[in-house]
């Protein structure tokens, strides 16, 4: 069975961040990137971009609040047309840089506190869906199944992902609850929830390194279970709109 491993890459914060990128990429189906406002920067996401080319990863659009001293992880009550306005310039950046290493974005995924509140606040999970239906409806949404999100984005005619987090417990109201610590629980959890066929991805989990160890574990189970890793989104990227030529050395300005 077909399923997509995603995991957040590209923040450019330093040495440590890189390193944790490095054990990630060959895990990954899909790359999704921080856009600059909430975390990331230029160089950082451009570079995230590049690898995801040379690897043939398809390239998703991490969006979050504009909160770079909170990393994105505070709520803030935006007006539905502010946030929408935020998030399309996330995917402009985005877009724009992977237009450079001859990509474009396929996918977006809410960070942080967006992605709790657009789960159930309808002005939240407006701003993100109108946002994708005035910058490109054909990129997929990825979000928690029966997510005010998914359940928006559906009705207005355009694509979704079903994730599943295997290091995260659901709580009665549907909300990410308890962290998983446990390797082998996570692996479990991620085989157990791609044979079910009610998921399009697993999240990966990445913050500590103890994460990156049990993704690496849960990608080898899937594999070894038969497993195919792989995007739909991968083989089918967005036409670019130009041919961009690459600048050598030494090329007059």
């Amino acid at each position: 069975m077909d399923i997509d491993l995603t995991a957040e890459v590209g923040h450019g914060l330093g040495e440590a961040t890189t390193a944790a990128d490095n054990i990630l990429w060959p895990l990954l189906s899909t790359a999704l990137v921080p856009c600059g406002v909430h975390s990331g920067e230029p160089t950082s996401i451009l570079r995230a971009c590049s690898e995801a080319t040379a690897r043939n990863v398809a390239l998703g659009a991490a969006v979050g609040y504009a909160d770079r001293i909170g990393g994105g992880e505070r709520f803030i009550d935006y007006d539905p047309d502010d946030l929408a306005a935020t998030i399309i310039y996330q995917l402009g950046a985005l877009d724009g840089l992977a237009l450079a290493e001859q990509s474009r974005v396929g996918c977006i995924r809410p960070s942080g506190a967006l992605f709790e509140a657009a789960r159930t606040d309808r002005n939240h999970a407006w701003a993100v869906v109108n946002a994708v239906l005035d910058y490109d409806p054909t990129l997929t949404i990825i979000g928690l199944p029966d997510s005010r999100l998914l359940q928006t984005a559906e009705r207005h005619g355009l694509n979704v992902a079903r994730e599943f987090q295997p290091h995260r417990l659901l709580n009665a109201n549907g909300a990410l609850g308890a962290v998983v610590t446990d390797p082998e629980a996570i692996t479990r959890r991620a085989l157990e929830a791609a044979g079910s066929g009610n998921y399009d991805c697993i999240r990966l989990p990445w913050h500590t390194r103890a994460e990156r160890s049990a993704a690496v574990a849960v990608h080898a189970a899937l594999i070894a279970a038969g497993h195919t890793i792989t995007s739909d989104r991968s083989g089918s990227q967005p036409a670019l709109p130009v041919q961009l030529a690459v600048a050598h050395a030494g090329t007059p300005a």
